[in-house]
């Protein structure tokens, strides 16, 4: 289980309600209170935390620039790309697909085609 910590920039902490109120997508498995001002993000793996995230940014965009929601959504992405287990899987991943899709191409430009 992957656990992300949140640390609100608002004048309150982020809490469950706050979803609740702000209609705002739960993460995979849940929020937890950490603390007077923190939160964690429960989340299964990496992937479904980055898919959350661009969830969340995409939601950012409709919300008008003085609602209150707006700077809990922005909390919200800013901890998950700042956490270093997402940094290092978007990387490795990236890496992962880079390699894996240049090969396919070497491997082509190598074996000769038939000629028919």
């Amino acid at each position: 289980m992957l656990r992300i910590k949140v640390t609100s920039t608002g004048p309150t902490p982020l809490t469950f309600a706050d979803f609740k109120n702000y209609h705002l997508p739960m993460p995979s498995k849940g929020v937890k209170a950490k603390g007077e001002k923190n939160a964690e993000l429960l989340f299964d793996n990496e992937f479904e935390a980055v898919v959350y995230a661009d969830e969340l940014e995409e939601i950012v965009t409709t919300v008008s620039k003085n609602a209150p929601q707006r700077s809990i959504l922005r909390d919200l992405v800013a901890a998950i790309r700042n956490d270093d287990s997402i940094r290092n899987y978007l990387e490795y991943s990236s890496i992962y697909l880079w390699l894996k899709n240049g090969l396919k191409y070497i491997r082509r430009a190598i074996k000769p085609s038939p000629i028919s």
